[in-house]
């Protein structure tokens, strides 16, 4: 599939939007959190550039915090513009889900019907 990587691109911002709107969370948490969601190969080099984008288009509002074990972290958390576009990714995902299963679960007509 030819725009793969732009799909997933998107889901995967959609994603990282609901897991930062659950709480604050530094990069190396959201890799973590994605991979146990199933996103197997994702890592901080897929993860950092869609960060830096959401970031840029005011969906995060972000804070360094001390961190025990080294350098500080960088926090990610929702903006008022990232609940927005949280919502609407919900509802674009609900809609266009819903017509993607009901097109592979056989609920429209095929080819025998239409002979």
């Amino acid at each position: 599939m030819a725009n793969q990587t732009q799909m997933l691109k998107g889901i995967l911002e959609g994603c990282i939007l609901k897991l930062v709107s659950a709480q604050p969370r530094y990069s190396q948490e959201l890799v973590r959190c994605l991979k146990e969601c199933g996103f197997e190969n994702m890592s901080e080099g897929t993860l950092f550039p869609l960060l830096l984008r959401l970031e840029k288009d005011g969906d995060f509002e972000t804070e360094r915090m001390a961190n025990p074990l080294g350098p500080s972290r960088k926090y990610y958390s929702l903006s008022a513009a990232g609940r927005e576009e949280l919502r609407s990714f919900q509802q674009t995902w609900e809609d266009f889900s819903a017509v993607v299963d009901h097109i592979l679960n056989d609920e429209v007509g095929t080819d025998e019907q239409h002979n």
